[in-house]
């Protein structure tokens, strides 16, 4: 009987043990690289969150921008229905006699408002109700008893708006003008564009044109430069 087989044998699974060593251990190595990455880093998630925030940034810098042009345009389209309006109001409105302070006298019940405050509103809520001429006897009165500054100008200003919508553009023209004597106001824009609508109201393209070129050279940026563009760009 021959001795060597018991070997060959032997030799065969030492060998075959070893080959199934090997393979587990390959197999071993694959499956630890499809485990899953690791954590990132606390400056990786930094850096994620801090770019994340900067798209949010500039997104939200153009949506601010976009909301800026909306209320601008907004703002210059309340101005122009404004100025038409005034328009509008000086055609309706009928003739009067005469803008004094006689005009007082029209008054049904006198008002007798408690402080300068309460009188410029209530000359103010005489015009938007169409009482011209009392509205300006009321703000004469109020010039006469010495308001405070900031009062005065606006007294001055509405007056000529009386004016104005009583077809009296040339009183008008000289009340306006003379809100220019206040140091500070925040009437002058429009003074100056209700001077040009003035003189265009009067038929004086000549003057109109003067002071609506004068008003877009002294106040680009006032909400009624694009009426007063487009009054010119008529001529």
């Amino acid at each position: 009987m021959n001795r060597t087989l018991p070997v060959s044998i032997a030799a065969a699974i030492a060998l075959s043990c070893s080959l199934i060593s090997c393979s587990g251990s390959g197999e071993s190595e694959r499956i630890e690289q499809t485990k899953a990455p690791s954590e990132p880093s606390a400056t990786e998630v930094l850096t994620t969150t801090m770019n994340k925030l900067r798209v949010q940034n500039d997104s939200l810098k153009i949506q601010l921008a976009s909301l800026e042009q909306t209320n601008r345009s907004n703002v210059a389209r309340a101005a122009d229905l404004e100025t038409q309006l005034h328009d509008l109001q000086a055609k309706a409105a009928p003739p009067p006699s005469s803008l004094s302070p006689t005009a007082a006298k029209t008054i049904s019940e006198p008002i007798r408002p408690r402080n300068a405050t309460d009188a410029y509103d209530s000359a103010l809520r005489l015009f938007r109700s169409r009482n011209y001429g009392e509205s300006a006897s009321m703000l004469e009165q109020l010039l006469n008893n010495k308001p405070p500054l900031d009062l005065a100008d606006n007294c001055v200003y509405w007056i000529g708006e009386c004016a104005y919508a009583m077809k009296q553009y040339k009183e008008a023209i000289d009340q306006f003008r003379k809100v220019f004597e206040f140091k500070v106001s925040e009437k002058k824009d429009d003074a100056q564009i209700m001077i040009a609508n003035s003189y265009y109201a009067l038929g004086d393209k000549a003057a109109a044109k003067k002071e609506y070129s004068l008003f877009i050279e002294k106040y680009p940026a006032s909400p009624y430069a694009k009426r007063a563009k487009e009054r010119l760009a008529g001529f």
